[in-house]
């Protein structure tokens, strides 16, 4: 009998050439410094203009207006018929002042119930003009305000 005919096929080995696997963990001086697009711009706005820094007191309106109410009182003066009969009360005045601290116009805005007080009042802030001239960041010309005007015996009866 005819031994069959073995087909034998050379199978030439292949060697698998396995490509390294990539290391998933980056380089290392990639994870100490965050990349640069996360890193946030430094902000501009923080950094305050020259000439805005806050040492001239005189351009915060709540200075200014203490300033302006330091004046009225150095200038006010108690009505003496009023004291002489004890008469009390904190009167209202509304005035309007030009950027150069002088009064334009002065109107009652409440009463205190007491004439001479009122007077007092309303003469007030004409008498103590030039009053210190408003900042640049109160705004308006003329500037209006409403103040009071306390008028109150001090007990110091001997």
């Amino acid at each position: 009998p005819e031994k069959p005919h073995r087909i034998v096929k050379k199978h030439l080995p292949v060697p698998l050439h396995r490509k390294p696997i990539p290391d998933k963990t980056p380089p290392a001086d990639q994870t100490t410094a965050p990349p640069s697009s996360e890193a946030p711009p430094a902000p501009s706005q923080a950094t305050p203009a020259p000439g805005a820094s806050s040492s001239r007191a005189s351009h915060d309106p709540v200075t200014w207006q203490g300033a302006l109410l330091a004046q009225l009182e150095k200038f006010k003066r108690y009505p003496a018929d009023a004291m002489a009969d004890h008469e009390e009360g904190a009167p209202t005045v509304t005035f309007s002042m030009d950027r150069r601290g002088h009064v334009l116009s002065v109107t009652l805005a409440s009463s205190s119930g007491h004439p001479l007080l009122d007077q007092e009042a309303v003469a007030l802030p004409k008498r103590a003009q030039p009053l210190p001239p408003p900042p640049d960041t109160v705004e308006g010309d003329p500037i209006t305000l409403t103040v009071p005007v306390e008028f109150y015996i001090h007990s110091d009866h001997s």
